[in-house]
């Protein structure tokens, strides 16, 4: 029986960097927080994603207060505006060292991706005010997949499952002001709670089994992992201003400020290892953390210069950096993390993100039918932050929609992709060509 006890420890021990983080403190958990979308801070809205989510010196509509709102000083009407989200991404794992690793894991989703009612007037001078909500990070990945030791002289094979799900988003309270003719500020007040109608958080589960003999003995064990982040809470503020340099010509500015927010965490771990026939044995280990922890948000800002060539034609170029070195979780002992890798925060070594965008925007016009049908494009990098480095993400979006009185119905699509993207402590070796697809539909209605 202890040669038995001891497979079992080797078994534990191939699956403990998915529990514990190295150099840890004793039963340190190991904590990663993967993000599945663009982890970058970027807004909402079929018509920003159209134009490749260049949009900072544009931000001409409601969905402004999550780019730059100062833009919202633009809007003369009264507005109602609601965005619908469908998005598909794919996962294909491979590995030069265990090709028994290559698997492809999809997921999709379809939500609410913005929402916002915005009310513009004037009182010592021209103000907009708005109320907005924003699903800015989705968290919805699955995938599978198997691991032969037989090469490493251990007759065991590993069968392990890994779901995720759940988002975080704000409730925004935003307001523009025009200081001169030429020149807006604006400012997002943004909260962040899981206490209003939706959940503010995120689910992983992993399972594992093991199936193997030692000594002609059967043995095989069950792992169960399940980790719950909840009640995601904290406020931080988009600022943002707008300068019209002439006519033709507009520089945007926003800064989306860091903070630290608290979250429920929940976590259980239970191992159930068999052992025989022809004598059977049973052995379970069980472990379970109810906590408190601290996720502090990075700092992030972007420029973005907007250039009227003519009043049918638009272009915009913005470029958007986001600190993720200061992006650290701290548990309830004390412990901090990168939540990127997991790492130790002493110990971690996180890039931070540059992202560049380019989209254009052509306007056919009819007037006679009171009709405008909008033609839009765009590229963009948006890198991921990794240990070391960052993980490379380009994209290209099309969009139209139409125009009628006062009704304004948009669509885009957005394909953004990263080749032989390290998946880091995700699965061990393994690299990975992601591809996200996204379809977004937003209906503008004016009073």
């Amino acid at each position: 029986m202890h040669r038995n006890h001891a497979f079992c420890f080797v078994l534990a021990f191939l699956i403990s960097p998915l529990i514990f983080g190295a150099g840890s403190e004793a039963a340190t958990l190991f904590q990663q927080v993967g993000i599945a979308s663009s982890p970058n801070p970027v807004g909402s809205g079929a018509r920003a994603v159209g134009m490749g989510g260049a949009f900072i010196g544009v931000a001409d509509d409601a969905t402004a207060a999550s780019w730059n709102p100062a833009g919202l000083i633009q809007l003369e009407k009264p507005e109602m505006s609601i965005v619908g989200e469908y998005l598909k991404r794919s996962e294909e794992f491979s590995s030069a060292i265990r090709p028994e690793i290559g698997n492809t894991g999809e997921v999709d989703d379809f939500n609410l991706n913005y929402f916002s009612v915005t009310y513009p007037f004037k009182s010592f001078k021209n103000i907009v005010v708005s109320l907005n909500y924003q699903r800015l990070y989705d968290f919805n990945r699955s995938f599978s997949h198997r691991l032969d030791f037989s090469s490493a002289g251990l007759d065991v094979v590993q069968y392990k499952q890994f779901e995720q799900d759940g988002f975080l988003g704000p409730v925004g309270i935003a307001g523009a002001i025009q200081i001169t003719p030429n020149l807006s500020l604006g400012m997002t007040l943004n909260v962040w709670t899981g206490k209003l109608f939706w959940d503010n958080g995120w689910k992983e589960s992993f399972n594992e089994r093991s199936v193997g003999t030692q000594g002609g003995i059967p043995v095989t064990i069950d792992t169960l992992v399940r980790d719950e982040y909840a009640d995601f809470r904290g406020i931080n503020g988009n600022l943002g201003i707008l300068w019209n340099i002439t006519p033709t010509l507009a520089l945007g500015g926003v800064i989306k400020t860091p903070f630290t927010a608290s979250v429920d965490h929940k976590f259980s771990f239970s191992q159930t290892s068999q052992f025989g026939p022809p004598v059977s044995t049973t052995v379970t280990s069980q472990m379970s953390v109810v906590e408190e922890v601290e996720l502090k948000m990075p700092l992030s800002y972007g420029v973005g210069l907007a250039w009227r060539i003519s009043d049918a034609l638009t272009l915009d170029f913005d470029v958007y950096r986001t600190h993720w070195s200061d992006y650290v979780l701290k548990d309830s002992r004390g412990n901090e993390f990168s939540p990127i890798d997991g790492r130790p925060a002493s110990e971690s070594d996180i890039s931070d993100t540059t992202q560049v965008r380019l989209g254009g925007e052509y306007l056919f016009v009819f007037p006679e039918k009171n009709i405008t049908v909008p033609l839009r494009a765009g590229l963009f990098y948006d890198p991921e932050p990794s240990q070391g480095g960052v993980r490379d993400f380009y994209g290209f979006s099309i969009g139209s929609g139409i125009a009628y009185k006062g009704f304004i119905f948009d669509v885009a699509y957005q394909l953004r992709w990263g080749r032989n993207v390290d998946t880091g402590n995700l699965i061990a070796t393994s690299e990975a060509d992601i591809m996200q697809h996204t379809i977004l539909a937003s209906l503008i209605i004016h009073f």
